[in-house]
C-alpha cells in the first residue's frame, strides 16, 4: 500500500500533488529504520519546496519538467503517479532512476533523480532553519552538534564524544545574543 503523504506545512512552489510525489521520492532516498527517522521524518519535501520557492527558484522549470517525466515513467509502467503506488512499486520506479543516473548520465530522466537526491541530502542534514531536518534527524544520525560559537580543547581532542556536546541550531545561537526568538 502507498504511504499517505502528511501536508503539516504551508507550500510555497510546489503543489499538493508534486509534493506528495517528491515526498515518496525522498522516502526512498533515505529510507526511514527503527529508531531512525528517514527523509520523510525531517520534513526533507517541505525544504525542497521552501527552496524552489527562494534560493534555488531557477531549478523550478526542471522540477516541474522532472515530475512531468517521473510521471509519464510511472503512469507508464503501472498507471499511477509514484505516491499512489505500493512500496514496492515505488522502489522499482526509484531503483530505475537510480540506475538511469548511473548508466546514462545524459537522460534526463537520471539528471532529475540527480537533483533531487541532493536536495534530499542538503535538506536531512541541513539546519533546519531552512524547513527540512527536524528535530535534527541528520545531525543527530551523524553525530554532529549543530551550529556553535566554537569548542573548548578537550572537544577538539581525537576521543571526544561529540554527542556531549548539546544540539545548536542557528535560530539557537541567534536567540542567546538577543537576535531570532
Amino acid at each position: 500500500m502507498a504511504s499517505k503523504f502528511v501536508l503539516d506545512f504551508p507550500l510555497l512552489f510546489l503543489n499538493r500533488e508534486e509534493a506528495a510525489v517528491i515526498d515518496a521520492l525522498v522516502g526512498h532516498i533515505i529510507p526511514a529504520e527503527p529508531g531512525s527517522p528517514g527523509a520523510r521524518e525531517a520534513g526533507v519535501t517541505e525544504y525542497i519546496d521552501r527552496a524552489l520557492a527562494g534560493f534555488l527558484r531557477e531549478l523550478q522549470p526542471v522540477y516541474r519538467s522532472g515530475l512531468l517525466a517521473l510521471a509519464r515513467l510511472t503512469t507508464e509502467a503501472h498507471g499511477k503517479l509514484l505516491h499512489e503506488l505500493g512500496e514496492e512499486q515505488q522502489l522499482g520506479i526509484v531503483e530505475k532512476l537510480a540506475a538511469v543516473s548511473e548508466d546514462v548520465p545524459d537522460a534526463f530522466e537520471g539528471q532529475f533523480f540527480r537533483i533531487v537526491r541532493e536536495h534530499t541530502v542538503q535538506g536531512f542534514f541541513g539546519d533546519p532553519a531552512y524547513g527540512g531536518n527536524r528535530n535534527l534527524a541528520g545531525w543527530d544520525l551523524v553525530g554532529f552538534p549543530g551550529a556553535q560559537w566554537g569548542y573548548t580543547p578537550e572537544q577538539m581532542a581525537p576521543d571526544f564524544d561529540v554527542r556531549k556536546i548539546p544540539m545548536l541550531t542557528i535560530k539557537d545561537l541567534y536567540s542567546r545574543i538577543g537576535g531570532v526568538k
